[in-house]
């Protein structure tokens, strides 16, 4: 919020009579200041509806019996952007704005399990999700034509959230988007400085209510002095044809406490004060705390004399209202916005006015008439009399050789000068709209497909304005439904999710389990855990771009014949046919081994294929040569064990000769040398035992035993 933009209290005290006060005096000032948006965009309303003559020269041309054409050529370029914008769809993309909500594997504890237990979704796409379903059943795409349709006509649309419960059984809450049917009921904060009007501070919406209707709906409020007109704030209010009742939005500054839990939880104290003590018989403490400067939205249905319901506190901390803005222009200090026709209107009277006076022109004339000799027409006057009316296939006359046969005589010439300047002001309206031949289908000087192109593109450039502003607005209600959810899909319940390719699933939200560990109950799948953002993705939509995969899918398998056998179930499932999807999987069921990955193949039956008996024995003969060979390995692997075990015994043998011997050295250089060839001698007698204990005959040594 910028400086000096702060919602500020304007009332004296909270009284009513203060609230009303304020309520009048903020209606006159949006109304004064809007006027000249309303104005000029009633205008243009009433020119596309063929309202194209000022009434002053239409009713002189009526009493003179004068033709007052209206040659409406407006509407085709309206419709053009309007079917251009059906055709490329914005669609709300939600991104995680924390790592912990971004969405891991199966086991991520942020991922939400869907009640067949088989899929995870990150809390991002449950979101994205949420708000598909929340846009499918509010028939959004309808409301937002609606929206996007006012603001090419006139400059300006409106779109808005609401909530309304989920049945008329229940009390649990959805989230609604609607457009609002008038759009000069709405009077939006003109202080605000937002593109999209997102830090506004006040609102209305209208809507005139019958005098009868009001009483029955509405028997104790106050009604006021409705004849009473002159009073400048009672001007919006004030309609002799019955009575405005409107919803008024108003955002209040309040300081307010936010508590971090201890088990990560980030709450307002408020709102949590009547549970804090069961939160502390749970285990859950508080952390941190820390004041902060934020708003609080409230609202009321209202006329000028009465507050008729609330006041009552909105759960968001914005205005629940987003503009569609056609194109802007500032001039001083009032913002003008216009539609698509705003400039196009005088090219418009002109070729009507011109149109007008060829018809005029041609129609008054005298038609040609007839040259002839009295005597050669003698007796057949009144045949030639009625020649411009009957259509007569013989004219007769008497022929004459000293006089010509009748001739007609050359009529009035078509009014060439008048008819050009009539086409000329309709390239002047192409040309103020921005929409040339090419753009609306018709026959242009272009000639090849590529220069047809280009000048399509260049009037899509042209108004693409329209489509952007929509597409922001858009992006507007994404982020006050991200704000919203939390709020008000806050208890345990099942909710469907859909995805873009009109598919659903349910999920069960805000569940508390029992933890067995620390037998404490636990929440999961916790709608308020994250933080996200919204962007707007704008292009076809799904079922256009499924045409669109099929015949590049098409083309590709032409270009590569040889990929033609693995792309028909993709191309199938791409068709916008009857039974599609089965085609797909039929072929899905004969294509080559090996395309399909293990889960595909389960979820459509498939059972590996059975081998033929030659493939059996050259599979078998394969493994006994495999296990052959693995045995030959492991006999490898033992014998060489082996002689690694024989070798570490001779080094040990080794080692305990040379320790005998280098004793040996040692006792007899103690003994000294007489002794040495004793001690030789028992040594051999010692190993001759030993040699004969094991069986073997010791070798005679030459000089020795």
């Amino acid at each position: 919020m910028l400086p000096g933009k702060e919602p500020i209290k304007t009332r004296e005290d909270d009284s009513k009579e203060s609230l009303l006060k304020e309520i009048r005096e903020r209606a006159d000032y949006a109304n004064t200041a809007w006027k000249h948006n309303f104005d000029a965009a009633q205008e243009d309303i009433k020119f596309l509806a063929g309202e194209q003559w000022p009434d002053y020269i239409k009713q002189q041309r009526e009493l003179k019996q004068r033709p007052c054409l209206t040659l409406n050529k407006l509407p085709q370029y309206v419709d053009q952007v309007l079917g251009d914008q059906r055709q490329n769809r914005p669609a709300i993309k939600v991104h995680p704005t924390e790592a912990n909500v971004a969405g891991g594997g199966e086991d991520d504890p942020q991922q939400m399990q869907n009640l067949t237990g088989k899929v995870n979704y990150s809390l991002a796409e449950v979101y994205e999700a949420l708000i598909r379903n929340i846009e499918y059943n509010s028939k959004a795409e309808a409301h937002y034509d609606t929206a996007f349709q006012h603001a090419v006509e006139g400059g300006f649309g409106w779109l808005r959230v609401l909530t309304k419960y989920s049945t008329d059984d229940a009390f649990e809450q959805d989230l609604c988007i609607k457009s609002i049917h008038n759009r000069f009921a709405v009077l939006m904060d003109p202080d605000a400085d937002e593109p999209d009007f997102s830090d506004a501070n006040w609102c209305f919406i209208g809507e005139r209510m019958r005098k009868k209707e009001f009483e029955k709906r509405y028997p104790e409020a106050v009604r006021g002095d409705l004849i009473d007109s002159d009073r400048g704030e009672y001007s919006w209010w004030v309609s002799e044809e019955g009575i405005r009742v409107a919803e008024y939005f108003w955002r209040e500054p309040k300081n307010r406490t936010l508590l971090l839990l201890s088990d990560d939880r980030v709450v307002w104290e408020d709102e949590v004060k009547p549970v804090l003590d069961e939160l502390m018989e749970m285990g859950v403490t508080e952390k941190r705390r820390r004041k902060v400067k934020t708003y609080i939205v409230k609202w009321a249905k209202v006329t000028a004399y009465d507050i008729l319901e609330g006041p009552v506190t909105w759960p968001g901390r914005s205005i629940p209202v987003a503009p569609v803005l056609g194109k802007e222009m500032t001039l001083g200090d009032k913002t003008y916005y216009r539609g698509l026709i705003r400039f196009g209107k005088d090219a418009q009277r002109m070729h009507n006015f011109w149109m007008t006076a060829a018809t005029e022109k041609s129609a008054l004339a005298p038609k040609a008439p007839w040259v002839a000799d009295a005597e050669s027409i003698e007796g057949y006057e009144e045949e030639w009399a009625n020649a411009n009316v009957d259509n007569q296939s013989v004219l007769r006359y008497n022929a004459r050789n000293d006089v010509p046969p009748p001739q007609r005589n050359q009529g009035t010439p078509m009014p060439t000068a008048e008819l050009q300047i009539a086409m000329s002001f309709t390239d002047e309206m192409k040309a103020t709209i921005g929409l040339y031949d090419a753009s609306v289908g018709a026959q242009s000087n272009e000639t090849s497909g590529k220069a047809i192109l280009a000048r399509q593109q260049q009037g899509d450039r042209g108004t693409f304005a329209y489509n952007d502003n929509l597409a922001r607005a858009i992006g507007r209600i994404g982020d006050i439904c991200v704000e919203l959810i939390p709020k008000v899909y806050d208890s345990e319940r099942v909710i469907r999710i859909q995805f873009e390719d009109s598919t659903g699933d349910w999920l069960r939200i805000n569940q508390t389990i029992m933890d067995e560990e620390t037998q404490k109950p636990v929440m999961v799948s916790d709608m308020a855990q994250g933080k996200f953002d919204v962007t707007v993705k704008s292009g076809p939509g799904y079922q256009t771009q499924r045409l669109e995969a099929a015949d590049s899918l098409i083309q590709f398998a032409q270009a590569v014949p040889s990929s033609a056998a693995v792309l028909a179930d993709l191309i199938a499932k791409n068709m916008d046919w009857p039974g599609a999807d089965e085609i797909s999987k039929r072929l899905k069921k004969i294509l080559p081994p090996g395309i399909l990955d293990q889960d595909e193949a389960d979820e459509l039956g498939i059972q590996p294929p059975q081998p033929t008996p030659e493939q059996q024995a050259t599979m078998a003969k394969a493994e006994a040569d495999m296990a052959g060979a693995e045995a030959d390995k492991a006999k490898a692997e033992a014998d060489t064990a082996r002689a690694q075990a024989d070798m570490a015994k001779a080094e040990a043998d080794t080692e305990e000769a040379r320790a005998k011997l280098a004793e040996i050295e040692r006792d007899a250089m103690i003994a000294g040398p007489g002794s040495i060839e004793e001690t030789v001698r028992n040594l051999v007698a010692e190993a001759m035992s030993e040699l004969m204990s094991q069986g073997q005959q010791p070798r005679q040594v030459a000089g020795n035993t």
